[in-house]
């Protein structure tokens, strides 16, 4: 289990593993939720044998939830990855639920570079990331950011203490406020994406309003 499990964060982090902590983003001093969980057995072999067959990919598509093991059945048609397909419909649906929507917007992408390497916020309503591997997103505690900098676009003055950088494990369920959620002065969470290389691979999902 992460090393969250240890650490108590004040506000506007929530962390559980109990997936309803994700339904928390709705209470207005919570600006992040993050789902702690472990993969079983039979996801952990099927996400090692897509890696295994693929060397990177990048998928960006709209789908309703009940849409989502079909499609990607269809991508790898004789993989056999029915725990790993089962498991990103299950995100696509909760997130769905969550804010009551009857499409989502699916990133699904492996890859050998950083894609986001700089400290930001994200500018949309909400956004859920997990990784499946690889090192998951970095993330800044608000004692440790530097917002005038982050304004300025100051990147390396951006956090203040390089000791103090925050990272999820993979399999975490992230689900961020983003700078357009409605009715309320929303900061929002400075993270970035972790490094990737072709030796240390990201498998990520990223699910969006639409």
């Amino acid at each position: 289990m992460s090393a969250l499990a240890d650490r108590v964060y004040p506000s506007p982090v929530t962390v559980s593993e109990s997936p309803l902590v994700l339904s928390e983003i709705y209470q207005p001093d919570v600006d992040f939720a993050i789902w702690q969980r472990e993969f079983s057995d039979e996801l952990e072999q099927n996400i090692n044998s897509l890696l295994a067959k693929q060397t990177r990919f990048s998928f960006r598509v709209i789908l309703r939830p009940e849409e989502v093991s079909e499609w990607l059945k269809a991508k790898w048609p004789a993989s056999h990855l029915e725990a790993f397909q089962a498991d990103v419909q299950k995100l696509v649906t909760m997130f769905a639920d969550l804010f009551d929507q009857s499409h989502v917007g699916m990133r699904l992408e492996l890859v050998d570079k950083t894609l986001c390497p700089l400290f930001h916020v994200d500018k949309v309503m909400a956004r859920m990331v997990t990784t499946y591997h690889g090192p998951a997103t970095e993330w800044l505690t608000e004692d440790n950011i530097n917002r005038q900098a982050l304004q300025l676009r100051d990147h390396e003055h951006v956090m203040r203490d390089k000791d103090r950088l925050e990272a999820a494990n993979a399999g975490e369920v992230l689900l961020f406020k983003g700078q357009e959620w409605p009715g309320e002065e929303v900061q929002g969470i400075v993270h970035r994406s972790a490094q990737a290389t072709a030796e240390n691979r990201r498998l990520l999902l990223t699910l969006d309003l639409v």
